[in-house]
């Protein structure tokens, strides 16, 4: 388990340390543990930020959200909440890698300011201040390794953001399968009690896994199918392009 500072803790939750230390006062976030004299907090607290994230954005009060963890963690096991918690509220696509670098670095590797917006609005890139984070730098490696063989920025985000909106459907659908599920066994509004925390967290955990791993291996084969078929049709226009002496000469 990550130990977090608290300007560590608002980083990897995406919220403010103010927001950070407004929940603890409200009873929101549980307390740190001290080590002389810094609180520490672990990822626990990270999943709890992204609960009251979750809720508050739904349009709930500050209020409403303690009575309803209060009455979430009254008389369960510590554990099962916690697992349960991380379980619905992990960033699935988290990844501790990361690339910081100063603004002005960051404008010139894209090349292009209306580019580097679209890096932003697709949480590829996130700006601090006069720095800015690269999230997926595996990602910028891949699009920039591609722009040295000829392809503009605008061109490859253009194919990145129809592989998202693609993936994006999917995604809603397998949630979407997942809530569904849930309501046709125990009713909207359900939350799990007992041997059920375990289960729900395993269910989720299982989807996961399963829907990245379907992807990946979908996206892989077609992949595969296209490059071949499209190639070969690229092939018979070459040879249909050749001097017949050549193509002669060849046979």
């Amino acid at each position: 388990m990550t130990d977090y500072r608290i300007d560590e803790l608002a980083r990897a939750a995406g919220t403010t340390t103010r927001n950070v230390r407004a929940y603890r006062e409200r009873g929101l976030l549980p307390p740190p543990q001290k080590r002389g004299r810094v609180g520490i907090y672990d990822d626990s607290h990270v999943a709890r930020l992204r609960l009251i994230d979750i809720l508050l954005q739904r349009g709930f009060t500050s209020t409403h959200i303690a009575d309803f963890i209060d009455g979430w963690e009254s008389g369960k096991d510590l554990t099962e909440v916690l697992g349960l918690q991380r379980a619905v509220t992990e960033l699935w696509s988290s990844s501790e890698d990361t690339v910081t670098v100063s603004i002005t670095d960051a404008e010139a590797i894209v090349g292009d300011p209306a580019q580097f917006q679209r890096l932003i609005d697709f949480g590829l890139a996130r700006v601090d201040s006069d720095q800015c984070t690269f999230t997926d730098p595996k990602l910028l490696n891949g699009l920039t390794s591609l722009m040295e063989h000829g392809f503009g920025i605008r061109e490859l985000l253009n194919i990145h953001a129809r592989v998202h909106s693609a993936v994006d459907a999917i995604s809603k659908s397998m949630i979407s399968t997942v809530r569904e599920h849930i309501v046709d066994q125990y009713g909207d509004g359900w939350i799990p009690q007992g041997e059920d925390v375990r289960r729900v967290t395993r269910m989720l955990e299982i989807m996961r896994t399963l829907a990245v791993e379907s992807v990946h291996s979908i996206l892989g084969r077609t992949l595969d199918e296209n490059l071949h078929e499209q190639l070969g049709e690229y092939l018979e226009v070459a040879v249909d392009n050749m001097p017949r002496s050549v193509r002669t000469t060849a046979s």
